[in-house]
């Protein structure tokens, strides 16, 4: 099993998840406010603060996620949703050159599906998405135990595809329910499970696009199973129910009957992800000793 120390840092609009991992297991991590609407420098400086604070002798490399646009190899971040400052910020060598240490930057959706293929309950798959739904929809792509990216980290950025009225963005995160219930989906979800028949529907709606998503997967890239993240996945009995329903009339039933549908369950996935990059992109050995734990 994977004896190294790494330091992985997940990135929000809103906060910044420090963690510090050590054979798999995040032993110490804090959060930090983003603090978003400030200049590009303040919120980098905040980032070296916090990887700083759990730095030591051991630490074989740093990842950062971040929900944007990203350059892998050269590290540069073209664009990070809800951080406006953070254009064409070139975060791998600022951060390497500080730390003299490998870093490696990822798209926060890459680093779900990481997190679930090094960690989680994805071990066993070597095609696999892993479908991020909260603020937005994205997803990680692997194909024959290799992250599928894409120019500038676009493959898996399924919630930009047209569906109906708008895209899938808008039905199967949390717009849906800013758009239809002029909520949250927390709050949508309390009001379910306190038994609010409206509510109850709205999720029943909500399970019906993911599954028309899900069929979109399929489509595009036939994975052996399907990992339901994000914010919105704590609520997933709430809409599995009928996105099951719905799925029964999906056409080619074969292919969805051999495609495990996962929801996932542990909140440290995407940050445990981010520190994966290292070992993922570093150390191909550690790689394979993880992976033979499946």
């Amino acid at each position: 099993m994977d004896k190294e120390c790494y330091i992985g840092v997940d990135v929000g609009g809103t906060k910044m998840h420090f963690a510090y991992v050590e054979g798999g297991k995040v032993v110490k991590q804090f959060k930090t406010s983003t603090d978003a609407y400030r200049g590009k420098s303040e919120i980098i400086n905040d980032l070296i603060k916090g990887i700083e604070n759990l730095m030591d002798e051991k630490v074989a490399g740093v990842g950062v996620g971040v929900p944007g646009l990203i350059d892998v190899e050269k590290g540069i971040v073209y664009n990070v949703q809800n951080i406006p400052a953070w254009k064409n910020v070139e975060l791998k060598s600022a951060l390497s050159e500080y730390f003299n240490l490998p870093v490696f930057i990822g798209n926060d959706a890459n680093c779900f599906l990481l997190g679930e293929k090094f960690y989680g309950k994805g071990k066993a798959y070597s095609d696999l998405v892993a479908l991020a739904m909260g603020t937005g929809v994205g997803a990680g792509v692997l194909v024959n135990d290799k992250l599928h990216i894409g120019n500038l980290s676009m493959a898996g950025e399924f919630g930009g595809i047209g569906y109906k009225d708008a895209d899938f963005e808008n039905y199967c995160s949390g717009k849906f329910f800013q758009r239809t219930c002029k909520s949250t989906g927390k709050e949508i979800a309390e009001k379910a499970m306190a038994g609010d028949a409206e509510s109850t529907e709205a999720f029943n709606s909500f399970g019906e696009h993911v599954a028309h998503l899900i069929e979109t997967i399929i489509y595009s890239y036939g994975p052996e199973a399907i990992i339901l993240g994000g914010s919105l996945s704590n609520a997933y009995q709430l809409f599995e129910p009928n996105m099951t329903e719905t799925l029964k009339k999906f056409p080619h039933q074969n292919a969805l009957q051999t495609t495990a549908l996962i929801a996932s369950e542990n909140s440290e996935i995407p940050v445990l992800g981010a520190a994966a990059l290292v070992p993922y992109y570093l150390q191909k050995d550690v790689v394979e000793e993880i992976l033979k734990t499946a």
